[in-house]
């Protein structure tokens, strides 16, 4: 059969092709906005996943942390707040650690974090950290038994912690790096504050027993005197000269 341009199969012919071309063009991006959608929907089901497991590791190095400051100050020898402090350091690794007498209570403020891979639609993603603040209350009861509780915080009573520790990094680089003949009073407090505007860093003390140097000083969160948060650190330096890495320590310590 011979088809017109007019006849009414060809005319049905060319409708239905049309139709199909149409639903075609239109599945197409149908489905790309589907995949685009379902892969939108999976790679925030997965960041959300591995933040949550983020968050958990937070919690269980903060759990860890306070099981075994308490193990670690019932099973100590000492009793001077120094040796406590630097206890309770050693494993909250916090900053900033006071200590009230009257109560017989240490208070240790620090952040903790963990790092995930963020996943992402388009090329970047990478690590990212979740940080958490806590703090860590240590209490000695009448039996002379201590106990140790966790607190969440708001980051931002974690921030004076988080600036004392950076200077406390910056002053014990800059301890290592001096001759040892400049381990005085004068000379430290010369490399911390060299135009002498800042009331960030007070060096207290300067020692010498032996092949060490001890350096006490106070850090300050803020130049205030009387509004900031302050801690004080000893740094020891290992002055012998076959030590080319000029070993150098620094830990919190209670009074200064």
């Amino acid at each position: 059969m011979t088809l017109t341009p007019n006849s009414p199969l060809a005319t049905r012919r060319f409708t239905h092709r049309a139709a199909t071309g149409c639903l075609i063009l239109l599945i197409i991006p149908a489905g790309l906005l589907a995949y685009f959608w379902y892969s939108a929907w999976h790679t925030s089901h997965v960041n959300h996943q591995r933040k949550q497991a983020g968050l958990s590791s937070v919690l269980d190095q903060a759990r860890h942390a306070t099981t075994e400051t308490t193990h670690a100050l019932n099973t100590s020898s000492n009793t001077d707040t120094d040796t406590l402090t630097g206890v309770i350091w050693q494993h909250t690794h916090a900053p900033l650690i006071t200590y009230d007498a009257s109560r017989h209570t240490f208070t240790a403020t620090a952040s903790q974090s963990a790092t995930y891979n963020e996943e992402v639609l388009l090329p970047g993603g990478g690590p990212v950290t979740v940080n958490r603040c806590f703090t860590f209350t240590s209490t000695r009861d009448t039996s002379a038994s201590w106990t140790t509780t966790m607190t969440e915080q708001d980051e931002q009573a974690c921030r004076p912690g988080q600036t004392i520790d950076h200077r406390a990094t910056l002053a014990k680089d800059r301890v290592k790096n001096m001759a040892a003949t400049q381990l005085t009073r004068a000379d430290v407090t010369q490399a911390l504050d060299p135009a002498h505007q800042q009331d960030t860093y007070v060096v207290k003390d300067t020692a010498r027993h032996g092949q060490t140097a001890t350096i006490t000083i106070l850090i300050r969160a803020q130049r205030d005197v009387s509004a900031t948060a302050a801690q004080c650190y000893q740094f020891t330096r290992h002055l012998d000269t076959n030590n080319a890495d000029r070993a150098t320590t620094s830990i919190p310590i209670s009074t200064c």
